[in-house]
């Protein structure tokens, strides 16, 4: 794929941007010359980045997307930019077995997950269409394709995120539009994730795959996130796509099981 052309003053909206993979994006979005909007509880990490990267624009919105009021909020503040990009990236994860885990912290998850990403697209898309261009980039997971026994819930929201995607981006498709809504799927990555997941502040994550570095992550699904035009979304690196297949044609009974054994060892 070759260089991706960004317009002058041109902005990408990143939610969760003060860490991991969201902060990661930011820096590539920076790489490439969009101005950034990062989003999240706290972004005084951004700082960081408008040290440098002096000639871009970097806004810092500390807004907590789990209050579902803020998602009208974000979307009028936006207005006043030309926003090109959006990229759904905040969420987290409750583990642990369903009948033990917090009811609280699941019904926050789904407000984050679930009810701000679906605000977010369907708001930024209809302002997409009266402009004629812009995407957004919903961050599924490797976990929208199967159950997963002891992380349930996460595993649920991700599979809601990667459906209403493909679905939603096979509209503008069949409908001619420029408008896109693609679904990035990311394995295991070497983020403070599994910390909040498992609520362990000293957690060192464990997974039986090989975990790829976040920056590397997120600099080559940016791109193909960014530049394909008939993908619904995009799984990379050779071993998550290895594991879609498998998912796809072992017994669900295999993999769910495998799955189950995988989890429970994780704390």
């Amino acid at each position: 794929m070759g260089k991706i052309k960004v317009q002058p003053n041109r902005y990408a909206i990143v939610t969760g941007a003060s860490k991991g993979l969201g902060y990661a994006y930011c820096e590539e979005l920076l790489k490439i010359g969009y101005n950034i909007i990062g989003v999240a509880r706290d972004c005084s990490s951004l700082k960081q980045l408008e040290e440098k990267y002096p000639n871009l624009k970097i806004e810092a919105w500390n807004m907590d997307m789990s209050i579902f009021e803020n998602n009208q909020k974000l979307f009028d503040k936006a207005k006043e930019f030309d926003v090109e990009i959006v990229i759904n990236n905040a969420g987290y994860g409750v583990w642990g077995y369903f009948q033990d885990s917090s009811l609280e912290s699941e019904m926050n998850m789904v407000d984050l997950n679930i009810k701000s990403l679906h605000a977010l697209t369907k708001l930024f898309v209809q302002e997409f269409q009266r402009k004629g261009y812009g995407r957004v980039l919903n961050v599924g997971s490797m976990a929208s394709f199967t159950p997963a026994p002891v992380f349930a819930s996460y595993y649920a929201s991700k599979a809601y995120v990667w459906s209403l995607g493909v679905a939603v981006n096979t509209e503008l498709k069949k409908t001619k539009s420029k408008v896109r809504v693609i679904t990035l799927c990311p394995g295991p990555l070497k983020t403070d994730f599994w910390n909040r997941s498992s609520d362990q502040k000293d957690a060192k994550y464990k997974s039986t795959v090989k975990v790829m570095k976040t920056s590397v992550y997120a600099r080559k699904s940016l791109k193909s996130g960014l530049k394909t035009k008939k993908k619904n979304f995009i799984i990379t690196g050779a071993t998550n796509k290895f594991v879609k297949k498998l998912t796809s044609f072992a017994p669900q009974s295999i993999v769910l099981s495998s799955v189950y054994n995988y989890q429970r060892k994780r704390k």
